[in-house]
């Protein structure tokens, strides 16, 4: 038992120092200058890498899941620019360890080391998660109204190359992604070759997001390019993922109760089942 006290606080004191030294540069005034010329976040990075790398070849499932979940939260925000699954996995065991300690220090019960590593273990994951399914769902509602105008930009008689040139430069998520593909591509075909036996760019980048509209758009776009009807292929898929969105949205619904229930469960039942058996439950037991 002792040992086991031991490595708690000792995981519990790595926690709290990573957690107080990136809260110190927040709070000061003068850090945004300084922090470009140390090397503070490498070194957190580095802890961050170092504990997160081993489980790579353990859960590699979820190591793809967070490859997505990166792509698409770097899309939207820099903080998320350069980090890899084994950084977020890495952060996730240090927040687990930390809240998982502190709860069994202060209950000294084993089902409040579990309850609070469970905690912080999705407390770390929830923030990444929240802002990759967010995009996600964006570009799913944006996908039907943009394949809309793609296909009004091709009746004009223009390549779909060029369709796709000129959609990139509207608003939304869909065409920022777009203008990425484009950056990327640098004079390379978006779409599969024979000849060569390339995939094409605008799959490639589809697949690395992990989005399942983008995937079927870059392959029906691939067998559209082979075609000349260009525009009855891009109407056709666009009817299709309105369809496919508002069969998700009301899946989603039917789910919610179930999803708010688990949620009531976790957060609120469990830690006060905790509380009523320390309060309660440890006194009986004693005087027994």
């Amino acid at each position: 038992m002792e040992s086991q006290i031991l490595l708690i606080s000792l995981l519990v004191s790595v926690a709290v120092a990573l957690a107080s030294q990136r809260f110190l540069i927040v709070l000061d005034r003068n850090a945004a200058t300084r922090l470009a010329k140390s090397d503070q976040p490498a070194q957190v990075r580095d802890v961050f890498e170092t504990v997160g790398s081993p489980f790579s070849n353990l859960i590699p499932n979820y190591f793809k899941q967070l490859e997505s979940n990166l792509y698409w939260a770097a899309f939207v925000s820099k903080a998320w620019v350069g980090k890899t699954p084994a950084w977020v996995i890495g952060r996730q065991l240090l927040m687990a360890a930390g809240l998982g300690g502190a709860a069994f220090w202060l209950l000294r019960q084993p089902l409040a080391l579990v309850a609070g590593a469970f905690a912080g273990w999705m407390l770390m994951a929830a923030d990444l998660g929240s802002t990759a399914d967010g995009v996600r769902k964006r570009i799913a509602q944006e996908m039907p109204e943009f394949l809309q105008l793609m296909a009004a930009e091709s009746a004009s008689g223009a390549g779909l190359d060029t369709v796709i040139a000129r959609s990139a430069e509207g608003e939304g998520y869909v065409a920022a992604w777009l203008r990425r593909v484009l950056s990327i591509a640098h004079g390379r075909s978006l779409f599969p070759t024979g000849e060569s036996g390339e995939e094409g760019v605008l799959f490639q980048e589809a697949r690395r997001s992990g989005h399942s509209y983008l995937i079927s758009f870059a392959v029906q776009l691939g067998f559209a390019v082979q075609g000349t009807q260009v525009r009855e292929a891009l109407v056709t898929l666009a009817k299709q993922f309105a369809d496919t969105y508002i069969g998700h949205a009301e899946m989603r619904a039917e789910q919610l109760a179930e999803k708010l229930g688990l949620m009531v469960s976790i957060f609120y039942f469990l830690p006060f089942l905790v509380v009523i058996l320390v309060i309660v439950g440890l006194p009986i037991m004693q005087a027994f």
